[in-house]
């Protein structure tokens, strides 16, 4: 369906935003993160009473407490580039590289559009389409301080709008925390010691080096429990650190346009854009080609406190290619129909207090949708629903795409086995039906690959 929206749509927000502000986060696994009840407090900065009326509370905690945080929000595979790309289009590029559009939409309203990232790993060509400058940079350090450095100087009381888009490399492989200060004590934090037992003796590092020489080794698997639970501290640790980091961000943000109020009046979007590997037998730890939530599920949340205070967390499945509409219908934009993405803005909407929508918009919405992603070395496909989640190889046979092995399915109750370690394609064959169906409804199949001859 083609979105459009006028000024006067009720199902925007009361109060129109006039800036967007995107963070994304590479390797940044939804389960590791405390706004989802993570047991330990990665994404959390505790806050005085006093600082909060200060209006401190800024961690990615306070941000989801303050907007909707979505608890299954799905990359279309564990490529950060494609996460990135899949938010900037609307499509989930699985077949073909999908064609940025977002900030082009809304530089063509006047919004100028600047983007501050972290390169290291190399973000695909194209992720720049329609930004008036992208700084491709080497850390996460420099795309802070190039961030805070234009903060300072851009005025953001003028009737131009704008989109910045902040790209981190976060806790992404290799595991190797720094150091940075706290933002409210001012002493520095050792993160790669934040969460380690010191007494267990355990001596992981984190390295690249060091996972090379672990997986080279003849008859290679995990390490020891000790070893593994000090990988886990490295990953944690670097969480951490990258929340310390944007609550720096955006409390300088309030901080140098306090009287413009810039953050409150823009939306805030702050998603991972692909997961990583931490413990699963056989797979390198930082790898991230699995088709399973270790890999693809991401936290999302969207904030904007002048209209869309929504203390909630909701529970149906989006992706990320959900956010370019989003974000079109919201600034009155049309957006493709025949992209893949969907607007999330009437799920957004409903509950503060706007126009109900129709029935069948309702149901749209309230109809257990599901993702659809990849895994690579070797190519399968992968849909997951509230639920379940099934996995399917692919084969190459002659035709592009590569078309289904449906006899290699594998069934996974994601809800009480979130590890997806237990195929249950045996015992639920009418749900491998169900979500071959539904697999085949959201991607369209050549036919099946033939079966080899005996």
């Amino acid at each position: 369906m083609l979105l459009l929206a006028s000024c006067g749509d009720a199902r925007r927000p009361q109060r129109p935003a006039r800036h967007v502000l995107l963070i994304t986060v590479e390797g940044l696994r939804a389960d590791h993160t405390s706004a989802l009840m993570y047991h330990r407090s990665t994404t959390l900065l505790p806050v005085s009473a006093q600082q909060r009326v200060e209006g401190k509370a800024l961690s990615i905690d306070d941000l989801a407490g303050d907007g909707v945080l979505f608890s299954q929000a799905f990359a279309p595979s564990g490529d950060g580039g494609q996460g990135v790309l899949s938010i900037f289009s609307g499509e989930r590029g699985l077949d073909q590289p999908p064609r940025p559009m977002l900030a082009q939409s809304l530089a063509d309203t006047g919004m100028f559009c600047v983007a501050f990232t972290n390169d290291s790993n190399h973000l695909p060509p194209g992720v720049e389409a329609g930004f008036h400058s992208c700084l491709r940079l080497e850390s996460d350090l420099d795309v802070l301080i190039e961030a805070v450095r234009w903060f300072g100087v851009h005025d953001f009381g003028n009737c131009e709008g704008v989109f910045v888009w902040v790209h981190l490399a976060g806790p992404a492989f290799p595991f190797v925390p720094g150091t940075f200060s706290d933002p409210l004590t001012r002493e520095p934090v050792d993160f790669a010691q934040l969460y380690v037992d010191r007494e267990s003796g355990a001596h992981m590092n984190g390295s690249a080096a060091e996972r090379e020489a672990w997986w080279s080794r003849p008859g290679a698997s995990l390490p020891p429990p000790a070893e593994l639970e000090r990988l886990l501290d490295l990953y944690d640790g670097g969480v951490s650190e990258m929340s310390y980091q944007l609550w720096f961000l955006l409390d300088y943000l309030q901080f140098v346009t306090r009287s413009d109020r810039a953050l409150d009046e823009s939306v805030v979007i702050v998603s991972g854009v692909s997961g990583v590997e931490l413990d699963r037998p056989g797979i390198p730890w930082g790898s991230s080609s699995e088709p399973h939530d270790s890999s693809l599920h991401v936290p999302l949340l969207i904030r904007h406190t002048g209209g869309l205070r929504g203390q909630r967390i909701l529970d149906p499945v989006v992706e990320l290619c959900d956010l370019a509409p989003t974000v079109c219908e919201w600034f009155g934009l049309g957006f493709p129909s025949s992209r893949e993405g969907r607007s999330l803005l009437p799920m957004l909407g409903q509950p503060f207090g706007l126009e109900r929508h129709s029935g069948a918009e309702t149901e749209q919405f309230s109809s257990s949708p599901a993702s659809l992603g990849m895994g690579r070395n070797p190519p399968r496909l992968t849909v997951r629903d509230e639920r379940w989640r099934l996995v399917v190889d692919l084969a190459d046979s002659g035709s592009s795409p590569l078309a289904l092995v449906p006899e290699s399915a594998r069934l996974f109750d994601s809800l009480r086995n979130p590890r997806e370690e237990r195929d249950l394609a045996a015992q639920h064959p009418e749900q491998v039906i169900r979500m071959l169906r539904l697999l085949s409804d959201l991607r369209p199949n050549p036919e099946p690959a033939p079966k080899e001859s005996p």
